[in-house]
């Protein structure tokens, strides 16, 4: 993988405390499990143009926040991640930050950068069907 992403990078951004180690199994997972195909879908121009800091800047982040918005929405599915409980007009419970929209930004981060955002062979090459012909031209037409 051309990008390097750790758990420290996934803690910070999803906003967990670093010396917290009770998700660094799980986020070191994620991270080997969908690092890889998220690559796959980026052009091999962009991804291997490694001497562009701003644009594998840009990839590392988009990746960075479909990755830790998965995370967040692991974490909100476990038991009791989204029980609230109020007293006297005070409500305690989770916040309302949803990995959705992280993922979503990350996306939309990567988007230009996609191999299906690229043009198709087909759009790319001459349609002629003489294209392996020599171009004849007449002595009397000008070139």
């Amino acid at each position: 993988m051309a990008i390097t992403l750790t758990v420290a990078d996934i803690k910070r951004k999803a906003g967990i405390d670093s010396a917290v180690t009770d998700y660094d199994t799980a986020i070191a997972a994620l991270i080997s499990e969908m690092q890889a195909p998220i690559e796959y879908s980026i052009a091999d121009m962009y991804l291997n143009d490694t001497l562009n800091a701003g644009l594998q800047g840009t990839l590392k982040l988009g990746i960075l926040e479909i990755i830790t918005g998965e995370f967040i929405e692991q974490m909100r599915r476990e038991t009791g991640a989204t029980e609230q409980f109020g007293v006297a007009g005070v409500t305690i419970g989770p916040s309302g930050v949803s990995g959705v929209d992280l993922t979503r930004q990350g996306h939309a981060r990567l988007a230009p950068y996609l191999k299906s955002a690229m043009p198709m062979d087909s759009e790319t090459h001459c349609s002629s069907t003489t294209a392996d012909a020599e171009p004849i031209f007449s002595i009397k037409e000008e070139v």
